[in-house]
């Protein structure tokens, strides 16, 4: 046999008995505009099972970070029956025009971190468009992204539930204590790990704020944000179990 394909038929076999990755199917990048006029980038991950109206997942990054970082978790979301979408927020990755001015969240001030919630309510509507069940959403949020996730959830009573991987008190400016009571009895995640000291301490604080359901999930390590979900064994896992009865899918 010829080197050449005897290698096609070894990388053949490999990925029939599942050595290798998939190839990243039902993925694509999307454009839109967030009310104050910024151009958004982002990428839409589809169920790898057709399905009308999926629940769906809006994913917020972390400080200096872009939508990339989020490819772990949505692949295993897609696979799970979710339509998951994630954005750069502005300053970041693509998303850094607004008006013909060029952003950088180097420049950033808390005005300008919490104008990211804008963000949130084109990449949402986007999701919804996209064919998300807009009855059953969930925002996802890495550090300042988790802080971010829980602001827009608040003022949006349509986001049946908020993950916060790595939340603090308080990121530039953007505080959580206060938005956590006033967030009511939707149900709330916390993940965080416990050599992760701010966000740990921080954790402790909002479950005890929180007057819904309110689960902590704790980790070894010291990782932070997606870093802590790309680590640590189950917790990507975790988060869409946690999800599954609150949102679905259902089967």
């Amino acid at each position: 046999m010829r080197p050449i394909l005897a290698i096609a038929v070894l990388l053949a076999g490999l990925s029939a008995c599942g050595d290798l990755p998939a190839p990243l199917a039902n993925k694509r990048d999307l454009t839109f505009a967030s009310a104050d006029g910024v151009a958004l980038h982002a990428t839409l991950y589809a169920p790898d099972k057709p399905a009308k109206n999926p629940p769906g997942l809006v994913l917020a990054h972390m400080v200096g970070s872009n939508r990339a970082a989020w490819e772990p978790f949505a692949t295993r979301a897609q696979r799970a029956g979710y339509l998951c979408l994630a954005f750069d927020a502005r300053g970041h990755g693509e998303s850094i025009g607004q008006g013909g001015q060029r952003l950088s969240y180097r420049n950033f001030d808390t005005p300008d971190w919490l104008a990211i919630v804008n963000d949130m309510a084109a990449a949402h509507k986007a999701l919804v468009e996209n064919g998300a069940d807009p009855a059953n959403v969930a925002v996802v949020g890495a550090s300042i992204g988790a802080n971010l996730a829980l602001q827009y959830a608040v003022a949006h009573r349509d986001v049946a539930a908020t993950v916060m991987i790595s939340p603090g008190l308080d990121y530039k400016g953007v505080e959580t204590e206060q938005p956590l009571k006033d967030l009511g009895k939707r149900p709330v995640l916390l993940v965080t790990s416990r050599g992760d000291s701010y966000s740990a301490q921080s954790c402790a604080t909002l479950k005890k704020a929180a007057s819904g359901f309110c689960e902590l999930r704790e980790y070894a390590g010291s990782a932070h944000g997606t870093n802590l979900l790309d680590g640590a064994i189950n917790a990507i896992d975790d988060v869409l179990l946690w999800l599954k009865p609150i949102i679905g899918p259902k089967s």
